[in-house]
């Protein structure tokens, strides 16, 4: 692959790093590193991961790896990119431009017109509010071209209020075609299509939709053929048709190619790759969504797209689950929101909330999520009833049941499904049958959302059916879990693996797949997850392992204190009580009575 950002082109079969056309020096293991950085560019390259793939089978200190970060900067510094290359501490390293440009649309205008000059500088500048009264005030005027009235919806779009935007793209529709450009009103009506079904209107956005093809006609204009193929992907995605989903997706990546907007082809390639995704084809559909955000942040794509482009790789991140890929990801796009959009979107704090739920501080995530629903409400209202599922889930893990209850309820009421979350907190409470059929009413669904959880979903039902002595069905699960193990790779979904087979073994080899389980709760950094096994091993070492059970009890509570959850703090201390009386009953005083006199 050949990636370009800036003034650099970065060719990977020529293995050259040229600068305005002009080859640049760099040391073979430079070269590298930058191909790596570039490759998963938007995302927080773990250190380890960088070391294990520049120097392969060979121990060297993080500090091989600090020098040649500082020679690749070094070599990018003549064209002021050195800044690109961003260090984490404790982490690792980012490649990222993060600079979103106002896309393919650009007024004309003449030099001396100062206020169309402002209206652009402002817009430039992400000052989006005052962008739109320039715009406003021109439009009262009686003297904006169909361009400006593109800039002015982009300005109020990214002011958090798509909906707003509407009637500015329509009055872009008709003025396009006023000027004798039907493509470009083509690609206005995919836009308004576009924003009809992020807020469940799903008749307008049909309408639009077909208003659009036929606008376009028989004009053989890639660029717009492939914002409306992106947008055909979407809609048979929507009605459960992932396959179809996945082949226009395809079509519409292939007439991006042809017209060379890089910010089509980034958003093209980043839905396949959720598509395959979602149809199994796991490491091709990472591989194609990480290849999209390099794509992106090297092309300075627009606000919109590039949002779109990091709204979908955590999406996908999210529902997979994949927590460790979804971390790499975050600090991109919170940087990509803050910078770019005047109100961050509810969909990118929906995003924030579930991903700070599962590693760091409950109350924070609460209160995120409190803040995104108003905002998916209004103007992303299909997935609405997945932000009641998150703060259900969020609400469980603090220990709030009738709040979880009710939110999971009001998924359900949306036209979402509240699992796992639903199905966890119903089999905690006991309720395993209802819990297995709520399980397996999600996994029957057909669309991209059930396809993508499947593997998640039937872990869950592996480790209730085997919580609650169901062994035959348990055995069944995890032997279809294990047939198609190269689609379920994440770890969330091996610990609740080993959960379950910690519930069908005994003895040793039942707290063995519970010590796995917490490791890969940890690794797949899920406070909530690895605290509460720790609480399920403390049980099983209590009678025999005292001292091993106070580690793990301590160990939950520090983090059900750091992550503020009161059901784990209420568990722990009633383990601990539990052990107390064992250690307090009469037979554990004689048994160490008499190993003191043995001794």
């Amino acid at each position: 692959m050949a990636y370009r950002f800036g003034d650099f082109e970065l060719d990977e079969a020529a293995r050259t790093l040229t600068f305005r056309r002009a080859v640049r020096p760099v040391q073979p293991r430079v070269f590298d590193l930058l191909v790596y950085l570039v490759r998963n560019a938007g995302r927080v390259v773990p250190k380890e991961e960088l070391l294990n793939a520049l120097w392969p089978d060979v121990i060297v200190t993080d500090a091989s790896l600090q020098r040649a970060v500082s020679l690749a900067r070094a070599a990018l510094s003549v064209g002021n990119m050195d800044k690109a290359i961003r260090s984490f501490v404790k982490h690792g390293y980012r490649f990222a431009v993060d600079e979103p440009s106002l896309g393919v649309a650009v007024p004309q205008f003449e030099a001396n017109d100062t206020r169309r000059a402002n209206a652009l500088e402002r817009a430039k500048a992400k000052d989006w509010k005052g962008a739109a009264a320039v715009f406003e005030s021109l439009d009262a005027a009686g003297e904006l071209t169909a361009a400006d009235i593109d800039v002015w919806a982009l300005a109020v779009e990214c002011q958090g209020r798509p909906a707003a935007a509407i009637p500015v793209l329509i009055r872009a529709v008709a003025a396009h075609v006023e000027e004798g450009h039907p493509h470009l009103a083509a690609r206005a009506a995919v836009t308004i299509a576009k924003i009809e079904l992020e807020r469940s209107s799903i008749a307008p956005a049909e309408g639009w939709l077909e208003r659009a093809e036929t606008l376009l006609g028989n004009m053989d204009d890639s660029r717009t053929i492939a914002y409306l193929l992106w947008m055909r992907s979407r809609e048979a995605a929507f009605a459960g048709r992932s396959e179809e989903a996945r082949d226009v997706a395809q079509r519409a990546h292939e007439a991006a190619l042809a017209c060379r907007d890089q910010g089509l082809v980034s958003l093209t390639l980043v839905y396949l790759g959720f598509f395959n995704i979602s149809l199994g084809n796991t490491e091709e559909g990472v591989e194609q969504q990480n290849h999209a955000a390099a794509i992106a942040l090297s092309s300075n794509v627009d606000p919109i797209f590039g949002s779109l482009i990091y709204c979908n790789i955590l999406w996908s991140c999210r529902t997979y689950p994949d927590w460790t890929r979804a971390r790499q990801w975050s600090e991109g796009f919170d940087s990509w929101c803050e910078a770019t959009f005047a109100t961050v979107p509810g969909s990118c704090d929906l995003h924030r909330a579930e991903l700070v739920g599962a590693q760091r501080d409950l109350i924070t995530a609460l209160a995120t999520i409190d803040s995104a629903l108003p905002k998916l409400s209004e103007e992303e209202a299909w997935s609405i009833g997945d932000g009641y599922r998150v703060r259900g889930d969020i609400r469980a893990m603090i220990g709030d049941t009738d709040g979880a209850r009710a939110d999971y309820a009001s998924a359900y009421a949306s036209g979402w499904d509240a699992e796992p979350g639903n199905a966890f907190l119903l089999g905690e409470l006991g309720e395993f049958d209802a819990a297995l059929a709520a399980l397996d009413r999600a996994a029957s669904g057909s669309s991209w959302f059930h396809l993508q959880r499947r593997g998640i979903l039937m872990a869950h039902k592996a480790r209730l059916a085997a919580a609650s002595g169901r062994r035959p069905l348990a055995l069944s699960v995890l032997a279809e879990i294990e047939a198609d193990s190269d689609r379920w790779v994440q770890p969330a979904v091996h610990a609740l693996v080993n959960e379950a087979r910690h519930h069908l073994a005994e003895g040793a080899e039942a707290t063995r797949f519970l010590v796995l389980a917490r490791q890969l709760w940890t690794s797949a950094g899920v406070e909530y997850h690895a605290a509460r096994v720790r609480l399920d091993l403390a049980k099983r070492l209590q009678s025999h392992d005292p001292r091993g059970a106070e580690v793990e009890i301590a160990g939950a509570e520090r983090i059900a204190s750091r992550i503020g959850s009161r059901r784990l703090m209420a568990e722990a201390e009633a383990v601990r009580s539990t052990l107390a009386a064992n250690l307090q009953s009469p037979e554990k005083i004689r048994k160490r009575s008499g190993a003191r006199k043995d001794a």
